[in-house]
Protein backbone atom coordinates (compact mmCIF):
# COMPACT_ATOMS: atom_id res chain seq x y z
CA UNK A 1 0.00 0.00 0.00
CA UNK A 2 2.88 2.28 0.52
CA UNK A 3 4.55 2.14 -2.50
CA UNK A 4 1.29 3.16 -4.75
CA UNK A 5 1.01 6.63 -2.92
CA UNK A 6 4.40 7.70 -3.86
CA UNK A 7 3.97 6.35 -7.24
CA UNK A 8 0.35 8.01 -8.02
CA UNK A 9 2.03 11.36 -6.37
CA UNK A 10 4.69 10.69 -9.69
CA UNK A 11 1.85 9.76 -11.90
CA UNK A 12 0.26 12.94 -10.95
CA UNK A 13 3.04 15.13 -10.95
CA UNK A 14 3.55 13.87 -15.06
CA UNK A 15 0.08 14.34 -15.89
CA UNK A 16 0.31 17.84 -14.57
CA UNK A 17 3.09 18.93 -16.26
CA UNK A 18 2.00 16.98 -19.84
CA UNK A 19 -1.39 19.26 -19.46
CA UNK A 20 1.02 22.54 -18.39
CA UNK A 21 2.74 21.86 -21.61
CA UNK A 22 -0.26 21.63 -23.73
CA UNK A 23 -1.94 24.24 -22.36
CA UNK A 24 1.30 26.43 -22.79
CA UNK A 25 1.51 25.19 -26.31
CA UNK A 26 -1.80 26.22 -27.05
CA UNK A 27 -1.46 29.66 -26.24
CA UNK A 28 1.56 30.30 -28.04
CA UNK A 29 -0.07 28.89 -30.91
CA UNK A 30 -2.98 31.12 -30.75
CA UNK A 31 -0.80 34.11 -29.98
CA UNK A 32 1.54 33.25 -33.27
CA UNK A 33 -1.92 32.57 -35.66
CA UNK A 34 -4.08 35.58 -34.43
CA UNK A 35 -8.11 34.39 -34.94
CA UNK A 36 -9.23 37.17 -37.38
CA UNK A 37 -12.70 35.33 -37.74
CA UNK A 38 -14.71 32.61 -38.00
CA UNK A 39 -17.30 30.82 -40.25
CA UNK A 40 -19.09 27.28 -39.48
CA UNK A 41 -20.85 24.93 -41.91
CA UNK A 42 -24.49 25.35 -41.87
CA UNK A 43 -24.53 22.19 -39.68
CA UNK A 44 -22.04 23.43 -37.42
CA UNK A 45 -19.97 19.98 -38.14
CA UNK A 46 -16.92 22.38 -39.25
CA UNK A 47 -15.40 25.37 -38.53
CA UNK A 48 -13.66 27.85 -41.22
CA UNK A 49 -11.08 29.97 -39.19
CA UNK A 50 -9.19 33.08 -41.07
CA UNK A 51 -6.24 33.63 -38.79
CA UNK A 52 -3.54 35.80 -39.30
CA UNK A 53 0.17 33.95 -39.70
CA UNK A 54 3.60 35.23 -37.97
CA UNK A 55 5.74 37.63 -38.94
CA UNK A 56 8.51 35.19 -40.01
CA UNK A 57 6.32 34.13 -42.61
CA UNK A 58 5.70 37.08 -45.07
CA UNK A 59 2.49 35.31 -46.41
CA UNK A 60 -0.27 37.26 -45.20
CA UNK A 61 -3.35 35.56 -43.54
CA UNK A 62 -4.70 31.71 -43.77
CA UNK A 63 -7.51 29.70 -43.57
CA UNK A 64 -7.58 27.07 -40.86
CA UNK A 65 -10.21 24.27 -41.45
CA UNK A 66 -11.44 22.38 -38.29
CA UNK A 67 -13.94 20.35 -36.84
CA UNK A 68 -15.71 21.97 -34.71
CA UNK A 69 -15.12 19.25 -31.69
CA UNK A 70 -11.52 20.07 -31.88
CA UNK A 71 -10.83 21.90 -29.16
CA UNK A 72 -7.02 22.33 -29.05
CA UNK A 73 -6.45 24.27 -32.83
CA UNK A 74 -2.32 23.56 -32.20
CA UNK A 75 -2.65 19.91 -31.91
CA UNK A 76 -3.57 19.50 -35.93
CA UNK A 77 -3.94 22.12 -37.15
CA UNK A 78 -5.44 22.17 -40.98
CA UNK A 79 -4.23 25.00 -43.48
CA UNK A 80 -5.49 24.96 -46.21
CA UNK A 81 -4.91 28.32 -48.00
CA UNK A 82 -2.85 31.39 -47.60
CA UNK A 83 -1.68 34.80 -49.41
CA UNK A 84 -2.13 38.37 -48.51
CA UNK A 85 -5.30 39.26 -49.11
CA UNK A 86 -7.55 42.38 -48.53
CA UNK A 87 -10.19 40.98 -47.74
CA UNK A 88 -10.10 37.33 -47.05
CA UNK A 89 -13.51 35.67 -46.48
CA UNK A 90 -14.90 32.52 -46.58
CA UNK A 91 -18.80 31.29 -47.15
CA UNK A 92 -20.22 27.88 -46.95
CA UNK A 93 -22.31 26.39 -49.81
CA UNK A 94 -23.72 23.79 -47.89
CA UNK A 95 -22.63 21.76 -45.63
CA UNK A 96 -19.86 20.32 -47.55
CA UNK A 97 -18.65 23.33 -49.76
CA UNK A 98 -16.15 26.14 -48.52
CA UNK A 99 -15.47 29.12 -50.97
CA UNK A 100 -12.82 31.22 -50.11
CA UNK A 101 -12.72 34.67 -51.89
CA UNK A 102 -9.36 36.76 -52.04
CA UNK A 103 -9.11 39.78 -53.54
CA UNK A 104 -5.35 40.23 -53.59
CA UNK A 105 -2.91 42.50 -51.96
CA UNK A 106 0.47 41.37 -53.25
CA UNK A 107 2.07 38.24 -54.25
CA UNK A 108 0.46 34.57 -55.35
CA UNK A 109 -2.61 33.12 -52.95
CA UNK A 110 -2.11 29.54 -52.86
CA UNK A 111 -4.70 26.98 -52.38
CA UNK A 112 -3.04 24.38 -50.10
CA UNK A 113 -5.84 21.67 -49.87
CA UNK A 114 -8.58 21.34 -51.72
CA UNK A 115 -10.54 18.30 -50.05
CA UNK A 116 -10.36 17.88 -46.36
CA UNK A 117 -12.41 14.55 -45.45
CA UNK A 118 -15.52 15.65 -46.88
CA UNK A 119 -15.72 18.94 -47.45
CA UNK A 120 -14.64 20.30 -50.99
CA UNK A 121 -12.87 23.59 -50.82
CA UNK A 122 -12.49 26.57 -53.75
CA UNK A 123 -10.88 30.03 -54.20
CA UNK A 124 -11.92 32.74 -56.02
CA UNK A 125 -9.14 35.00 -56.58
CA UNK A 126 -10.13 38.98 -57.08
CA UNK A 127 -7.31 40.91 -58.74
CA UNK A 128 -7.41 44.33 -58.70
CA UNK A 129 -4.99 46.72 -60.92
CA UNK A 130 -4.56 49.96 -61.06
Amino acid sequence: MKLFRPLSVVIAIVLLLALAFVAVREFMWRADYPLAHADAAPDGAWVAEVRGLPKTLPLGSGVFLRESGDVLRSVHPRLVFVGSCDPLSTRWFGQRRLVITCEVRSGEPALLQDLVKDVRIELVVDRHFG
